[in-house]
């Protein structure tokens, strides 16, 4: 049996999790380290930089919800398509990434249209100051709006 080829019957679970999970884990961390960059960015700023921290810090959760729905819909969509090769299924593997794309193309529209018309009234709802209210919705829009590679 080439080992290669058939890592999912051979491996044993425990390898199988940890090398299949840590690429997750890694993306998921890199992507709260970007917000902690872009945070150590803006607190540094002489003029406003304390708002525009508290920008980020309004827009961080909506950006995990993203990353969470992202990668949630990937791990899905891969169990279900790996599900389908393993039991010799061609045809529903094939169904299973053809409806991972539109699905994927969906929940980039989904964030799309919260990030052009409802950036505004998540981050309004949060504070109530108007400057800070300003840059968290200019930022969220901008990370919803090109938020496609997710």
């Amino acid at each position: 049996m080439d080992l290669n080829n058939k890592k999912m019957a051979a491996y044993p679970v425990r390898k199988l999790m940890l090398s299949m999970g840590i690429p997750m884990i890694v993306s998921m961390v890199l992507q709260a380290v970007y917000n902690i960059v872009d945070s150590a960015f803006v607190s540094n700023m002489a003029i406003g930089g304390e708002d525009a921290l508290n920008a980020l810090t309004l827009a961080f959760p909506m950006q995990i919800l993203m990353v969470a729905v992202g990668i949630g819909t990937g791990v899905g969509a891969n169990v279900l398509a790996a599900k389908s090769m393993g039991q010799k299924d061609a045809a529903l593997a094939g169904n299973t990434a053809g409806n991972a794309v539109f699905l994927g193309a969906a929940v980039y529209v989904v964030f799309l249209v919260f990030g052009l018309f409802g950036a505004g009234a998540y981050i309004g709802s949060q504070t109530d100051n108007a400057v800070i209210s300003a840059m968290g919705t200019e930022y969220l829009s901008i990370c919803c709006v090109l938020s496609f590679g997710m």
